[in-house]
């Protein structure tokens, strides 16, 4: 499969991409509700027990221990492990690591292995083109059938393979609400946002943020404004050698946007934005975490964060075994979103008798319509739908 031009410019090299929105993609795997904005969605365990089956995860190169992205996904295979499937894993320590991890996997019996983050994109297309007999499931990629050109129905068109399950989450949805709330409870009229790396995974919590002070702004009369993040294609990313582990690194961002007036921040940069969020709360400002509920993950931090934009992958990273072990080893992929549960945000907290029922009533008024579909993201964007 060639590599297309659009991937490049994303600073990644993969024949699977992300999806610019949902459509055609399958409203399963997963069985979360849909939650009310600032509530918590329960999951459920299996009641059946399982067949003999092997299921693994292969892990970026943010590792474990990040109480966020990876650690997710580590709970929906230790949730696999306790519903009875034979478990293992691999951690990467350099894009040099993943097809030999996945190889690995294969070797030691894995029948379904799910890749974690982006960057994987390619040695996961690689794994399962060659193994085809094995589930292959990525967290936040989806299948790019349209080929490198993205353009339908041309010769560089690469249908999705049988065996290959994408895990997508919109969580620009999740965001948006946090962008909203974020813009109703600043005392300064001043947000941040920062990203480990620019690629979709990423820019789109930045891009929820965008648009949820734009529609209030819109609704309001506002002019509250967003600092790390254009709404296009043009903001502030960690980058170098180590952007999702260096909370030194998170707590000095943290402190340049404190210094233009900034009382809220959304560090989207695995265990760099936790220094972030550690700096905020020392200022005694604010944060919106990022993919877990970090006032949990993080309670040490929790007086600093008003609620995090969720992206529920360890209940999709659960039911996409539960679907391979039962003989459906993909050819689809899977949109999270607020309509089916896929995407909230979390709960508030320390802060739910501090943010007023007018704000939550219009949170939850703006979730509806977001899920809807009367409400788009994209409109609210600065490069547009």
């Amino acid at each position: 499969m060639r590599i297309s031009m659009r991937l490049m410019a994303l600073g990644a090299t993969a024949a699977i991409v992300f999806a610019a929105c949902g459509g055609g993609a399958s409203s399963a795997p997963t069985t979360a509700p849909t939650a009310a904005p600032g509530t918590e969605a329960p999951t459920e365990a299996p009641t059946e027990a399982p067949p003999a089956y092997k299921a693994c995860v292969a892990f970026d190169t943010g590792g474990l221990g990040d109480k966020g992205f990876n650690d997710l996904a580590m709970k929906g295979l230790n949730d696999a492990k306790a519903a009875g499937f034979e478990t293992a894993f691999s951690e990467a320590q350099g894009a040099t690591d993943y097809s030999a991890n996945i190889q690995r996997l294969v070797d030691e019996g894995c029948q379904t292995i799910v890749t974690v983050g982006f960057l994987q994109s390619q040695a996961t297309a690689d794994g399962a083109i060659a193994n085809p007999e094995v589930a292959f499931a990525q967290v936040d990629t989806a299948w790019n059938t349209a080929g490198p050109d993205f353009i339908p129905g041309t010769a560089d068109d690469t249908p999705i393979p049988p065996n290959f399950t994408g895990l997508d989450f919109l969580i620009d949805e999740a965001a948006t609400l946090a962008g909203y709330l974020a813009a109703g409870f600043s005392e300064t009229g001043k947000i941040g946002t920062y990203g480990g790396a620019q690629f979709p995974g990423v820019t789109r919590f930045m891009d929820g943020m965008y648009a949820g002070i734009g529609y209030y702004n819109e609704q309001k009369g506002t002019a509250v404004t967003l600092l790390g993040w254009d709404g296009d294609q043009t903001g502030t990313f960690v980058g170098g050698d180590n952007p999702w582990n260096d909370p030194a690194k998170g707590e000095q961002l943290a402190k340049t946007f404190l210094d233009q007036g900034v009382d809220i921040v959304h560090p989207v940069s695995g265990g760099t934005g936790n220094g972030t969020i550690k700096a905020m709360l020392a200022a005694g400002k604010w944060a919106i975490g990022v993919d877990t509920d970090q006032a949990v993950s993080l309670a040490e931090y929790a007086g600093a964060i008003l609620t995090s934009a969720e992206k529920v992958i360890d209940v999709a990273v659960l039911d996409t075994i539960k679907k391979n072990a039962g003989g459906d080893l993909g050819g689809e992929d899977y949109a999270g979103t607020l309509a089916n549960g896929g995407v909230r945000l979390a709960s508030f907290h320390d802060f739910d008798s501090v943010i007023s029922a007018e704000l939550k009533a219009e949170i939850q008024a703006l979730s509806d319509a977001i899920a809807a579909g009367t409400v788009k993201v994209c409109t609210y964007l600065k490069r547009g739908c």
